[in-house]
């Protein structure tokens, strides 16, 4: 219900009427190396449903930041998630996790799981969270995206080098899992840049 109301609030953030499936979660979390990882970035995980499974296959050690714009959200994964250790639940925008790891003297991430809707994202802040996620991540990190269509793809890769996609039909609405690595090159020019409609 939390998550249908959040939506109906602001659907613009939030993506989808329904909580991701168990398929869905699978296929995202599957290429994480969860043996070596030292952080793990989670740009907007709303109830935790993909948290839950971070949770859950990450080594007790393992930094787990989470980024939620939504402040009933927020206190939704405070609730649940707080009394764990190396868990840091963070109300804020993607765009400003540097300045958040930084402050609390947290490492780069080794991956980023994101779920953000970014067609429906203002233009600049689309591109802002990636320009920002492209320097966050470390250089062998994988930004792990979930989208429920393709069209954006083209600016995806203006940042980051394609090296995986997945089409998981069983999800409502059916989604696509896209794994990309860090570009060193710098992006084309902002003026050539716009998010698909």
């Amino acid at each position: 219900m939390a998550f249908l109301e959040e939506f109906l609030r602001n659907p613009a953030t939030v993506g989808s009427l329904v909580p991701s499936s168990r398929e869905l979660t699978d296929n995202v979390t599957a290429p994480i190396d969860f043996s070596s990882a030292s952080c793990i970035v989670e740009y907007g995980p709303g109830t935790g449903v993909f948290t839950d499974i971070l949770m859950a296959r990450r080594r007790p050690e393992t930094v787990l930041v989470l980024v939620e714009v939504s402040r009933r959200f927020c206190q939704l994964l405070q609730a649940r998630y707080a009394d764990h250790a190396n868990v840091y639940i963070l109300h804020g925008s993607a765009d400003k996790t540097g300045d958040y790891l930084r402050k609390l003297g947290l490492p780069k991430p080794d991956y980023v799981v994101c779920g953000l809707p970014f067609s429906s994202l203002p233009r600049r802040l689309g591109w802002r969270i990636l320009e920002h996620t492209r320097e966050l991540l470390l250089p062998a990190g994988q930004l792990i995206l979930f989208q429920y269509s393709l069209r954006n793809t083209r600016l995806f890769e203006r940042f980051f080098q394609p090296i995986g996609q997945e089409h998981v039909l069983l999800n409502l609405p059916p989604a696509y899992v896209l794994r990309y690595q860090p570009l060193r090159a710098a992006p084309a020019p902002r003026a050539r840049l716009r998010l698909e409609a």
